[in-house]
């Protein structure tokens, strides 16, 4: 400092001291905002880019038949999760995540940024991917610093197609679900279930997840497990459906389908339902859809694609057993039997003569059209067996709408049998002048005579579901209790302990009187040992009761039904089939019920 006054030496000192004491405080306000203030945001941040909170989801309970065989269950697979905070780049990482893994950009945006998502915790971007695609996500890491590849438990839908739509499909949580499940502990990105069982049952279903906090590297790479809490698996399902039996009515189902197609006269029975039940309780013992669907398709998110082809005009999704209604045709007859019978106005000793038509109303019989002819002279139990249209047109006349539509009301038709499903299922039409009042004007609130005899059988506004009309020949067949059907047995612990049990629950009796009872079975077996069923059960070594159908659904070929009871004097098992456009019961129904019996029978074993 040669040539400065010591005076200004002085001065500068203590300016650049001041100077000093100023950076200083700077530097310690600072520290202490950072260490302070803000320490904890920092600490996580840091912690953040080295600890991941990975969420174990738990696997869902498993579905067994009533012998405890796994019917879906719960497999490992590739997910693929985004750290947030590990994004360098988040527009860029998107858009090639979009690429690669078929999301839409903005979906992956939109996940990104939920202000539901937790700091630090991956969030799922796509689940069940292929393993080439992990391998593309693990070759470009450096790339995609924030991208994590996980195995997590998803559902296995074991036989494909088997039971879907009692079963039911899976998917990713919906706003609308996360905003009434929030509080049940769902988070964004959960799965639960949609349709069917997995959707009546989800919160027994669901399972707790578990937890890992995980050390990694600036690759997201796992270094080592800090902590870790052990998902709680969810409540299995044992069902009332006998594995067997449920493949049988499939494979029934599905074979008959194909062979109708491909004849001209029956190339439009393209879809139809199965269902058995155990008479003595309620329990289902098969229930099968066609056309189904895959529910493993919807497992990791259902493509496009896929989706639209689920919502062609056949409708694979509904389930024709619980979900549609259909005229019985003549399915329906032996409620008019009854009811004639019960008011007295018919004996067994009564004859009648089909001239092939009704003389009164000029409609015709069945016969007409395939003969050329009447049936001629029959008595009542004949009438049943060849299903003539002129016997139960008079019965009809005799009964009369209302007592018609009280019997059928008595055997649980017009309403929901109460079965625990997703979709809920159909309630059906019992029609009669009160209903005709109510729901129509002018001259169309009269009910016509005409009108009783379609109902008489089973033509008209009549509707059932598939499972409406065999819970009524449940009745018929135990000799007039109605049951709840039901399709769960037990609830068990991922220990195998009984949390709930469910048994069968009656829900009325039809009281009818003995001698109705004994003419009506043997009209039902006359059915099948002479009458419109019996080619279809030819050399069946146990005897079946039981009725076909025939329903017409202009300008469309008709729907052909059968329902039918084994054994006949001691039933077992009640089955029903059912052929949109089949064009009668005896050729499109029947022999899928006979296959259906011979597997609960374990005669196709022989």
């Amino acid at each position: 400092m040669a040539g400065l006054h010591p005076r200004n030496v002085d001065e500068r000192v203590k300016v650049f001291g001041v100077l000093a004491i100023l950076v200083f405080l700077l530097l310690s306000v600072r520290l202490w905002v950072l260490q302070i203030v803000r320490g904890e945001v920092y600490a996580n941040l840091s912690e953040g880019n080295r600890i991941r909170l990975i969420r174990i989801t738990a696997p869902r309970g498993k579905f067994l038949d009533r012998n405890g065989v796994p019917m879906v269950a719960s497999r490992m697979a590739f997910t693929i999760s985004v750290v947030p905070y590990g994004l360098k780049d988040p527009d860029r990482e998107a858009k090639e995540l979009s690429r690669i893994l078929g999301i839409k950009e903005e979906e992956i945006k939109a996940k990104i940024n939920s202000p539901a998502r937790k700091p630090f915790e991956p969030v799922r971007l796509k689940t069940d991917v292929e393993p080439q695609i992990v391998t593309t996500i693990e070759e470009r890491r450096t790339e995609l610093p924030g991208i994590m590849v996980e195995e997590m438990p998803v559902r296995n839908y074991i036989n494909g197609e088997f039971a879907s739509h009692l079963f039911g499909y899976i998917g990713e949580i919906s706003q609308t679900e996360l905003a009434s499940l929030r509080e049940r502990g769902y988070r964004p990105g959960d799965i639960v279930g949609k349709t069917g069982l997995e959707r009546v049952y989800e919160e027994y279903l669901h399972g707790e997840d578990g937890g890992e906090q995980v050390e990694v590297n600036n690759l997201s790479r796992p270094i080592r497990v800090l902590g870790s809490k052990e998902p709680i698996p969810g409540n299995d399902l044992v069902l009332t459906i006998d594995m067997k039996v449920q493949r049988a009515a499939e494979e029934a189902l599905k074979e008959q389908l194909e062979a109708l197609q491909k004849s001209p006269d029956t190339k439009n029975a393209r879809a139809g339902a199965v269902v058995a039940i155990d008479p003595r309780s309620g329990e289902i013992l098969a229930m099968a859809s066609r056309p189904g669907f895959d529910p493993n398709d919807f497992v990791g998110g259902i493509s496009p694609e896929r989706w639209k082809e689920l919502n062609s005009p056949l409708n694979p999704q509904t389930n024709r057993v619980t979900s549609a209604t259909y005229p019985p045709g003549s399915a329906f007859k032996p409620i008019t039997a009854i009811a004639a019978l019960e008011e007295g106005k018919v004996t067994t000793s009564d004859r009648f003569f089909c001239p092939g038509r009704d003389p009164s109303s000029g409609k015709a019989c069945w016969i007409l059209a395939s003969k050329g002819r009447g049936h001629g002279r029959l008595d009542f139990i004949q009438g049943m067996a060849e299903s003539c249209n002129i016997v139960f047109y008079e019965l009809g006349r005799r009964a009369g709408i209302n007592s018609i539509a009280t019997y059928a009301r008595n055997f649980g038709l017009g309403r929901p049998t109460g079965i625990q499903l997703f979709p809920p299922e159909k309630s059906g039409l019992v029609p009669d002048p009160a209903w005709k009042r109510e729901n129509f004007k002018g001259w169309d609130k009269v009910w016509y005579p005409v009108e009783t005899l379609d109902v008489a059988i089973g033509q008209g506004a009549l509707s059932v579901t598939p499972l409406q009309l065999a819970n009524a020949y449940v009745a018929i067949a135990n000799g007039g209790t109605l049951y709840k059907p039901y399709v769960v047995k037990r609830i068990l612990s991922p220990e195998g302990r009984v949390l709930e049990s469910f048994g069968p629950e009656v829900v009325g009796h039809v009281a009818l009187k003995p001698e109705t009872w004994q003419v009506l079975r043997e009209a039902l077996k006359a059915v099948v040992s002479s009458g419109t069923a019996s080619s279809a059960f030819r050399g069946f070594p146990i005897p079946v009761a039981g009725k076909t159908g025939t329903a017409q659904c202009p300008p469309h070929d008709s729907h052909g039904w059968f329902v039918g009871f084994a054994p006949a004097d001691d039933p077992q098992i009640v089955a029903l089939a059912f052929v949109e456009h089949g064009t009668s019961g005896s050729l499109a129904a029947a022999p899928i019920v006979r296959k259906v019996f011979e597997a609960y029978f374990g005669l196709d074993e022989n």
